[in-house]
């Protein structure tokens, strides 16, 4: 995004979030399967840990302040319907898994 269209987006607006979740998707459909189900995972772990904002900059882009974000379960729910097609079914992960992300990668260790 420019500067311009980063001081007209707000996340919370469902335009602005629709346009963003198009690019996002995009971008997740030039991934192989494996890193595609890897960011998947992430989405899955990240709502079901309970601890959305110790991994939310895996998942949402850096220009976003943290806090802007009013509803993050229901973010990632919509980000993870417009990469996938479906709703999120909740599934247990147990204790056993780590999560490693930086600036162009995301891993779930399961």
């Amino acid at each position: 995004m420019s500067d311009d269209e980063l001081d007209d987006f707000y996340i919370n607006d469902g335009g602005c979030r629709a346009n963003l979740l198009d690019v996002m998707k995009a971008d997740f459909e030039h991934f192989g399967p494996e890193s595609q189900q890897r960011v998947l995972d992430a989405i899955e772990f990240i709502l079901s840990s309970g601890n959305i904002e110790k991994y939310w900059r895996a998942v949402v882009p850096h220009e976003v302040p943290l806090d802007e974000v009013e509803d993050k379960p229901g973010y990632l729910r919509s980000l993870y319907e417009k990469l996938t097609g479906r709703l999120l079914s909740p599934r247990g992960f147990g204790s056993d898994v780590e999560i490693v992300y930086g600036r162009h990668s995301i891993d779930t260790r399961l």
